[in-house]
């Protein structure tokens, strides 16, 4: 682990302004980016790439802690699929194997230590601890024996209500085609929507088909794996953050970041343009950086250009109106997944921001949940409900390879684990969510650890917890 940011008090300032040791980043470590992976222009392989640098170990071996190993014939034997491993290679993973490993831990572990090669050179940069008698380590000692009996994959349920949103897109886009009508591609569109957020739970878990119900909206599953889960999941709302950092600099985050007056309060409109033309700037980067040779091509890159031909190729009203069609399905499941996902947990004034004081001993889970807040309606929402806006976030941030539907089971002992440890957690409803996404954006003074720690406590007052006996 790095060496800890350290932060002087302005003792002349009214609030006691806290200033940190970097406009990079609140950790050494992060700040050291060898790779330029917060300009507009950055993918996914941008981002593996500049980590490799910054990670700086044998390109041909894995890091987990402070051991070297190399994993190259257990690739094609790893449980969750071989792209976990063939795409991390030459990587520190151990922020991803701590998270996606929470059964059967002594086994894992244990065959872990058949690939030892050699120590590590030097400390990691990632600045989070696992301490054994950690809240992270303990916490899934804990849940360890819950999820053994009820398992982490899918119910039946939810993939029988995934695959019927995917026949409610497919539906509706054929209804408007007959009907010649926008309606129907606006109802296919949210359909489209719903399925792309709850897909979001498919490509988190282990290798399976409907991983690909993701690549339906112009977006890939292979490319967020890469952007959501290692970079969002494994270092929430720091520098390495492709999901806040590939939003600027027109959408700035972070608060020890300089905005003008458009970016802080300018954005409060555009953001909502952002939002609906996202998934189309995806595909449009996807498509230049092919020709370019920087991304290689594929197969399930065609879905959404299939459709296009197909919604074309039969509309009666002509090529500019089934593209328009096409375009506005698009547009609609652009703007709610990603009004829903900005909106689900992470970005009040009150969740940690890169440039804001870190706790002063950075355990993993205890991180995840400084940066991630616990929504209060979820806990009266459906199975539906919770999959379709990334519900229960705190949850899944702590345990991302677990499916949302069998996060319930083990609420209750995150819940008594954070109160033992005299931890606290961020209570906020939906829409102080919203309001403080765009007060998140206007912001631009770090706060300390201390004024996180006084605004967290003022949302207790609204707690809700899933047993009586808390």
């Amino acid at each position: 682990m790095g060496p800890a940011a350290s932060w002087i008090s302005d003792k002349d300032h009214p609030q006691g302004k806290y200033i940190g040791p970097s406009q990079h980043s609140s950790f050494p470590g992060i700040s050291r980016s060898t790779d330029k992976r917060g300009i507009w222009c950055s993918t996914a392989e941008t981002w593996l790439r500049g980590k490799r640098d910054d990670d700086d170990i044998d390109r041909t071996l894995w890091r987990v802690h402070d051991k070297l190993y190399d994993l190259t014939k257990f690739i094609d034997r790893h449980p969750g699929g071989s792209d976990w491993l063939s795409m991390t290679r030459g990587m520190d993973i151990t922020e991803l194997f701590e998270n996606s490993h929470v059964i059967e831990i002594d086994k894992v572990e244990a065959t872990l230590k058949k690939f030892f090669v050699q120590d590590a050179p030097h400390p990691r940069n990632s600045p989070y601890t696992f301490e054994p008698d950690g809240f992270y380590k303990t916490l899934k000692r804990r849940v360890e024996p819950i999820l053994k009996e009820k398992g982490t994959g899918p119910t039946v349920k939810i993939r029988v209500m995934q695959d019927l949103m995917v026949a409610g897109f497919v539906i509706f886009s054929l209804l408007g085609v007959i009907r010649d009508s926008y309606w129907p591609f606006i109802v296919a569109g949210l359909s489209l929507g719903f399925s792309s957020v709850s897909a979001h739970n498919f490509f988190h878990i282990r290798d399976n088909w409907r991983k690909y119900y993701f690549d339906l909206s112009l977006c890939s599953h292979y490319e967020w794996r890469i952007e959501h889960v290692f970079s969002h999941h494994a270092f929430t709302n720091t520098a390495w953050d492709a999901e806040v950092l590939w939003l600027t600099p027109g959408i700035e985050f972070l608060a020890n970041r300089s905005k003008n007056l458009i970016q802080r309060f300018g954005s409060w409109v555009y953001i909502h343009v952002v939002f609906a033309f996202l998934f189309h700037l995806s595909i449009l980067f996807r498509i230049i950086c092919i020709l370019k040779g920087t991304t290689k091509f594929r197969p399930e890159f065609f879905l959404p250009v299939v459709q296009l031909f197909l919604i074309v190729g039969f509309a009666k009203s002509g090529i500019v109106h089934g593209f328009l069609f096409w375009m506005l399905a698009h547009m609609i499941c652009s703007y709610w997944v990603a009004m829903t996902g900005m909106n689900a947990a992470h970005h009040h004034p009150i969740c940690f921001h890169d440039g804001d004081e870190s706790r002063p001993k950075p355990d993993y889970g205890l991180c995840m949940l400084d940066a991630t807040g616990t929504k209060v309606e979820d806990i009266n929402k459906s199975l539906f409900q919770l999959m379709t806006t990334f519900g229960e976030h705190h949850l899944h941030h702590l345990f991302p390879a677990v499916c949302i539907s069998k996060l319930g089971h083990i609420k209750p002992i995150v819940e008594e684990t954070v109160l033992e440890f005299k931890e606290e957690m961020i209570f906020l409803n939906q829409w102080e969510l919203l309001k403080g996404m765009h007060e998140q954006l206007a912001r631009v003074e770090p706060h300390s650890f201390q004024t996180h720690l006084e605004q967290r406590r003022q949302t207790q007052r609204q707690a809700v917890w899933s047993t009586k006996a808390l």
